[in-house]
């Protein structure tokens, strides 16, 4: 017999090894879609978001909002409401996975929440101040 035919009978250590990066690729892509889902769930939909900033001697004052489509679907008609009693604007349609930011109107900077809704009002969204 041969040089080569000594260890025939044995079993690669190599095909067991095949076997578990198998399972753990499949383990791996099951906690990538775990993270995955885990903060796109939260995050979908309609969302506002307010930032403020200020220069050093608090004499000019910047306010804008970023209103947020995380979905799949189309956003249509989005409106905006600065406060209680302010006026109603009318930014159209946002498309998926997409955003508009809106600076309010310098008589309308005191406002203490924004209202945002879409979709004839069956979407609604209030982000306080």
């Amino acid at each position: 017999m041969g040089r080569w035919d000594n260890d025939s009978g044995r079993r690669s250590p190599l095909r067991l090894n095949k076997k578990k990066i198998k399972y753990i690729m499949y383990g791996g892509f099951v906690i990538v879609a775990i993270v995955v889902l885990s903060v796109f769930i939260p995050r979908a939909g309609l969302t506002v978001e307010i930032f403020e900033r200020s220069d050093a001697m608090h004499s000019v004052k910047t306010i804008s909002i970023k209103v947020n489509n995380n979905s799949f679907q189309e956003i249509k008609d989005v409106m905006v409401k600065f406060g209680e009693n302010g006026k109603l604007h009318s930014f159209g349609n946002i498309p998926p996975f997409s955003a508009i930011a809106i600076t309010p109107n310098p008589d309308e900077l005191n406002f203490d929440r924004v209202m945002v809704s879409a979709n004839a009002g069956n979407i609604k969204t209030i982000k306080f101040r």
